[in-house]
């Protein structure tokens, strides 16, 4: 059976009314991840931290992308299926619900299935049953192979590289295996890891604050609202998931 945020259908995902919770971590899932939430100027998604403590107006980043690549469906799913059984990943996927599920080489590829429940398989517990959203539009074979994705807003973590995936930034300090509101896009406070000039274009510092682009080729999150410098919190629009 789909628990309630399982079931949730596309059109529930823009949340009406101020959610619970906007600005206060809680232990408790109150809203399907990557729920969203606009707020005046100010985009929100649900999100749940990962395994350690992630600070106020600092930078975040995805941790699982993907789950498994390049693995095998060991049961073949007809045309309207909703459940693709048997998928043999390297262990049981369980946290993929609001992810998606890619066919990637073989029968049926190019196909993208939103996930909205993983468990292991019962009868190989290594092996993972995802159902999906909308029913398959092309049969799947024992020779398809998939990609798993678990939702971007799961297992958030403290940024380490400017190459990461950024999601975004809490509004507070959300202790680790929280759920809480990420704010994704518009403006913002975030710390300076450099000197930023008002209007140029930002990006990524290993430690989650932000610094000045220098080449177009790099990871843009944004403009800086203000001047400032290293260490200050400053005003910025953030510009990651609208």
């Amino acid at each position: 059976m789909l628990t309630k945020f399982q079931s949730f259908e596309p059109h529930l995902l823009g949340v009406v009314g101020k959610p619970k919770g906007l600005f206060v971590p809680e232990a408790v899932q109150r809203y399907p991840l990557g729920a969203r939430f606009k707020y005046g100027l100010r985009t929100f998604h649900y999100a749940y931290a990962g395994g350690v403590e992630l600070g106020i107006a600092a930078l975040v980043r995805s941790t699982d992308d993907p789950a498994e690549a390049n693995v095998t469906v060991g049961t073949a799913a007809a045309i309207g299926a909703i459940s693709v059984p048997n998928i043999t990943t390297t262990a049981a996927e369980a946290n993929l619900d609001g992810g998606i599920m890619v066919v990637n080489d073989g029968a049926g590829q190019g196909q993208t299935c939103d996930i909205i429940k993983s468990a292991a398989n019962a009868d190989t517990a290594t092996s993972t049953d995802v159902w999906i959203r909308d029913k398959l539009t092309i049969a799947l074979t024992t020779s398809s192979q998939v990609e798993l994705y678990s939702s971007p807003f799961y297992d958030l973590d403290v940024v380490t590289g400017v190459n990461d995936l950024i999601q975004g930034l809490p509004n507070m300090v959300v202790p680790l295996n929280y759920y809480f509101w990420l704010q994704t896009w518009g403006p913002c406070s975030c710390i300076a890891g450099g000197t930023l000039v008002a209007g140029e274009p930002i990006i990524p510092h290993t430690d989650g604050s932000v610094l000045p682009a220098t080449a177009i080729t790099e990871q843009i999150i944004g403009r800086a609202l203000t001047g400032g410098t290293s260490g200050e919190y400053n005003g910025i629009y953030l510009m990651c998931n609208p």
